[in-house]
């Protein structure tokens, strides 16, 4: 039943989407309706700027971490967090208010990795961000994150490991066009090694 609940729990609080928060509130806009149609921080930032990149970022891990505080001192098993990560995925990539449209989930999926196992978050983080830098991608290094993610939590938790690997799948599905994209050589590069050179001054 803690499980039902932890699940049911997240998927409350998935179904907060910062980016349509911040559009609406202080963009007057609907995010849906820009760029790549996604409510979530590549869009925002991409279209609107790097300041509301970030804001849609904190707030869609600031909804995952308070959602998974809940469940952890109320439900304490450590299993529930992989649930209320299903939960929260579920609510952020199909919210019910919005004709179950919504984003795909990689702050927040992130946010419940370092969760449940911060040493193999960091570790499977690090790796994605490598291959952000060196593919200059933002589609195939999330997903390979929490595929590494899922086969580490697998081994030592095999209920757990499961549950993360749906959480996989469900991003697959929500990156598929993006996916597609990738492998036909029509997916969008983006250099954050010139971005970061570009903000520190090293090059203009």
């Amino acid at each position: 039943m803690a499980r039902i609940w932890a699940t049911l729990i997240g998927y409350v609080f998935g179904n907060f989407l910062t980016a349509m928060i911040v559009g609406k509130i202080f963009l007057k806009i609907n995010p849906t309706e820009y760029g790549s149609h996604n409510p979530g921080t590549a869009n925002m930032g991409a279209v609107f700027g790097k300041k509301w990149g970030i804001l849609t970022c904190l707030g869609d891990l600031l909804k995952s971490l308070i959602a998974l505080f809940i469940v952890y001192f109320a439900f304490p098993a450590h299993i529930n967090i992989a649930y209320t990560g299903l939960g929260l995925i579920l609510g952020h990539c199909f919210p019910i208010w919005d004709h179950f449209r919504g984003g795909k989930g990689v702050a927040v999926a992130a946010q419940v990795a370092v969760f449940y196992n911060w040493k193999a978050g960091f570790a499977t983080l690090l790796v994605a961000l490598v291959l952000t830098a060196i593919m200059q991608n933002l589609t195939i290094p999330p997903l390979v994150f929490m595929l590494l993610f899922s086969i580490n939590t697998f081994l030592h938790n095999q209920e757990a490991g499961f549950v993360f690997i749906v959480i996989t799948l469900i991003m697959c599905f929500k990156f598929w066009h993006d996916i597609v994209d990738f492998f036909t050589g029509h997916g969008k590069k983006v250099d954050i090694l010139l971005s970061i050179k570009k903000k520190l001054g090293i090059i203009k």
